[in-house]
């Protein structure tokens, strides 16, 4: 079986040789939304916004609290350390990267909303929100710690249903932060719609920048010097007969 470190089952660069328009049309919904968010034209967001106010109730509101806790910075700090750290062992470029991806995004979320200065949803907001509103960073730093994590389990194992199980599960992490920051009242909803569009971005991005900075891993020259047993087992004469 193929190892997962090299051949992830899927990554961005398969998606996009199989629909090259995707990552174009994702950059362009969100441009559109950003223009949108300069010029006051995302009408529906105070609407959606309303209607989850009035969703509100003691169960959710405590789940939310939990969910958006993981994509807090405190989180992403502990999940991008421990991620590189379990890398090194492996892989210490891949770990290289983890770092330098870690540091950039908070540089381009920063540079984003300083760009684009809207202001974030007024009153109704059950935790505090500092800086600008659009993007929403909450869910880009998801993927872009959480999301990492598939690579690294692609050093540990073989097994593609957990590696399946892992990215599923870090994604709708992702998704789940994002409508946690809307049913919060600290973000729009084209907000982390455009947070989430980024991520993917981010991702395509992150791979190319792993790709052109990756080198054999340990557990890329164990595959290569892996010996078959049944070789090793044969008589010296027979082997070289």
């Amino acid at each position: 079986m193929r190892d997962l470190h090299l051949h992830p089952p899927v990554t961005m660069s398969h998606v996009s040789r199989r629909a090259p328009w995707l990552l174009p049309v994702v950059a362009a919904i969100f441009v559109a939304l950003a223009i949108g968010a300069v010029a006051g034209w995302l009408f529906w967001d105070a609407h959606i916004t309303a209607w989850v106010v009035e969703q509100r109730s003691h169960g959710p509101n405590a789940i939310f609290r939990r969910i958006s806790f993981l994509g807090s910075t405190r989180v992403i700090i502990v999940v991008s350390t421990v991620t590189a750290l379990v890398a090194w062992r492996r892989c210490p470029r891949l770990a290289l990267a983890i770092v330098v991806i870690a540091l950039a995004r908070p540089l381009a979320e920063f540079a984003l909303k300083e760009l684009i200065s809207r202001p974030r949803p007024a009153g109704d907001r059950m935790v505090n929100g500092e800086g600008y509103s659009f993007p929403s960073g909450h869910p880009l730093a998801t993927a872009a710690s959480w999301g990492l994590i598939p690579l690294v389990v692609g050093l540990y194992t073989r097994r593609r249903a957990l590696w399946w199980s892992v990215a599923a599960a870090v994604w709708a992490l992702a998704v789940a932060v994002a409508a946690s920051r809307v049913w919060l009242g600290v973000h729009w909803t084209s907000d982390v719609v455009a947070g989430l569009l980024l991520a993917v971005l981010g991702v395509a991005a992150a791979e190319r920048f792993i790709a052109a900075t990756h080198g054999p891993c340990r557990s890329e020259r164990a595959e290569a010097d892996r010996v078959d047993p049944e070789v090793v087992d044969r008589p010296v004469l027979e082997a070289t007969s």
